[in-house]
């Protein structure tokens, strides 16, 4: 990706460290399906809320510059950079510190197109620094809320 062209001389964006992640497992993504199958708000079909098979997360130094990378995703979406966004979820604005454990994020997802229009959706994550040094810890907490015994951990 590149800055896009009207960014205002002089900007300079803080070092941006990208961390890539396994493919989603078929194990989670049936623990998924299973949580959203109990839920009456769940629309259908189910692996419509599977939006992370693929993942990515970039860390940022500070709000600031994850504004600055969200939208080189969202002004690059051209013929050059064919990944059109088509979700957002923002973490950093959610009113109840207790929703996600208090962890606060920027999740774009994206739609790529590939060899004969195979379509995959995958998940940017845009993390602050400093937050994302504790989401390690946090997942720990995570895995261990999300288990249903204590050999599932």
């Amino acid at each position: 990706l590149h800055p896009p062209a009207h960014m205002p001389p002089g900007r300079l964006l803080g070092s941006v460290q990208v961390l890539t992640a396994p493919v989603k497992t078929v194990e989670r993504m049936r623990e998924k399906l299973n949580e959203y199958a109990t839920r009456p708000d769940a629309c259908r079909p189910l692996t419509a809320h599977i939006l992370d098979p693929i993942r990515v997360t970039i860390c940022c130094e500070g709000p600031r510059d994850i504004l600055t990378v969200l939208n080189w995703f969202l002004d690059n979406n051209s013929a050059q950079f064919p990944v059109p966004v088509i979700k957002i979820k923002n973490k950093f604005g959610m009113e109840d510190a207790n929703d996600y454990d208090g962890y606060r994020d920027l999740m774009v997802n994206v739609l790529y197109t590939g060899y004969r229009g195979l379509r995959v959706i995958g998940e940017i994550q845009l993390h602050d620094r400093k937050l994302h040094q504790l989401k390690d810890k946090m997942h720990k907490l995570y895995k261990v809320k999300r288990a249903e015994n204590a050999a599932s951990i």
